[in-house]
């Protein structure tokens, strides 16, 4: 495993990216981005690229590599060390990758979505050394348990038509659905209604979500010094 995470890194973390005017989010500022920072663009020889779907941060939502680790990083600060991580639409599994490199000892972590096309690109990059599955968060067997149900940023769009609840209703099912297959706690990173960007996300009261998990789950917390675009709520069990 040691082999194939070194072998990414020189892939994922320099390669195909190049910094134009920006620093990347650092060790001491834990991923949080000042409200003037200003997106780099991430050069791609990707886009023409056949590997596009294995190695491309766009390819996973985020507009560059800055943006995709600082949203880890924001998420990962509340794993202790020791313990375990079902990720909620895990895309590739790279939160596996970027964990290893920043935190510097093995992750018990097993990743979970429903794009057949990004877990079978991850399932190629990691060569079968990680534990991503394809899976309906809605269907998962009531013995998956881990300590920590993370979910990073994959509720900010409806992905399931098929499922007739409002996106509110949406919301509730997965945060309860993460409850119930968490040891430990949720962690969820939500776009926020703070937020000035026009993007088509779906975008949440951060007081109402408060209030909703106050009432729900009693032990709760919000964090919205990461950007004023998002939040994380954090519920503990």
């Amino acid at each position: 495993m040691v082999y194939v995470l070194n072998k990414l890194k020189n892939i994922f973390m320099a390669d195909k990216v190049i910094s134009r005017g920006k620093e990347w989010p650092t060790e001491t500022n834990h991923g949080t981005m000042p409200d003037n920072w200003v997106p780099t663009e991430e050069l791609t020889a990707l886009d023409a690229d056949p590997e596009y779907l294995e190695y491309s941060a766009e390819a996973v939502g985020y507009g560059n590599r800055e943006l995709q680790w600082a949203a880890y990083r924001s998420i990962a600060n509340y794993i202790p060390e020791g313990d375990s991580v079902l990720d909620f639409g895990c895309a590739r599994g790279d939160f596996k990758l970027y964990h290893a490199d920043d935190y510097k000892f093995d992750l018990d972590y097993i990743g979970i979505d429903m794009n057949e096309n990004l877990i079978n690109a991850g399932k190629k990059v990691y060569e079968g050394q990680i534990d991503i599955r394809l899976q309906d968060w809605f269907l998962l067997p009531k013995d998956l348990i881990q300590d920590w149900c993370i979910n990073i940023g994959s509720s900010n769009l409806r992905y399931d038509a098929n499922i007739k609840l409002s996106d509110d209703e949406y919301l509730k099912k997965t945060i309860q659905t993460m409850a119930d297959h968490a040891n430990k706690g949720v962690v969820i990173l939500l776009t926020s209604s703070i937020t000035d960007i026009d993007d088509g996300l779906i975008n949440r009261n951060p007081g109402d979500i408060l209030n909703w998990a106050q009432k729900e789950f009693g032990s709760v917390a919000i964090d919205h010094s990461f950007s004023k675009d998002v939040f994380i709520l954090v519920i503990y069990k």
